[in-house]
Order: structure tokens, then C-alpha cells, then sequence
């Protein structure tokens, strides 16, 4: 291989892994869905339920009245991999429940981090 090519080749793989990589760091989590759908409790209850209880909790909590601010607290760790990104709002959902990071709204004790999944659901739904 001619050192000409072997240069240029090196110079594309070199870019394609930094613009790769910059993006994937970089990125925005409001483009992650995922944060504003509650999993679990989307299994018990319908949008508007979901949405409703958003709603309630936003009232209580009207320092997180924000999407912005819903999406900082939701996103802290937030990888590339969907997979992984269920699994860490499931562990977080589970830590908020064993160290009794919960919320009453409406008869139901939800985790703060479920809350603040209804939360960002309702605002989303509402734009």
C-alpha cells in the first residue's frame, strides 16, 4: 500500500470514529423519548391517566414546571443504548423505593422518578 493511501485511509477511519464519538456524547436527551414514557405504568394506566398524574405532580412541584429541568433530573447517566437507558430508569425507579424517594399523588405512591416521568409525559402530550 502506497504510504498516499495509507494516510488518507487513516485520515476517514480516524474521523469517522471522532464524529461518531462527538455525536454520541454530545447529543441531546430531549431527542430521547424514552424519559417521557413511564413503562411500567403504562401497563396500568391509559395517556390521559398518566398525563393527569403529570399534571398533579407538576402543581406540587412547581420548581420542575419545565421540560428542560424534567429532563435533567431523568437524563443523569443517560447512554446510546435504549436498552441500557431502561434499565437505568429501572434501577432508579427501584433506588427511589428503597430509599423512600416517593410521592403520594392521587392515591397512588409512585417513585419520584415515575412522577417525574408523568410529569414530562404531560407536558410533551400538551405541546
Amino acid at each position: 500500500m502506497k504510504r498516499r493511501n495509507f494516510v488518507l485511509l487513516t485520515g476517514i477511519g480516524i474521523s469517522a470514529i471522532a464524529i461518531s464519538t462527538w455525536y454520541y456524547k454530545y447529543r441531546d436527551p430531549e431527542n430521547d423519548q424514552l424519559l417521557s414514557e413511564p413503562e411500567l405504568l403504562s401497563y396500568i394506566w391509559d395517556d390521559n391517566t398518566i398525563s393527569e398524574i403529570g399534571m398533579l405532580y407538576l402543581e406540587k412541584f412547581s420548581d420542575e414546571n419545565s421540560e428542560p429541568k424534567l429532563i435533567e433530573l431523568l437524563s443523569n447517566n443517560v447512554s446510546t443504548d435504549i436498552i441500557e437507558n431502561t434499565e437505568m430508569l429501572n434501577q432508579q425507579i427501584t433506588n427511589d423505593y428503597k430509599t423512600g424517594n416517593t410521592i403520594m399523588i392521587a392515591g397512588w405512591i409512585l417513585s419520584r422518578t415515575e412522577a417525574r416521568q408523568c410529569a414530562l409525559f404531560s407536558l410533551t402530550q400538551n405541546n
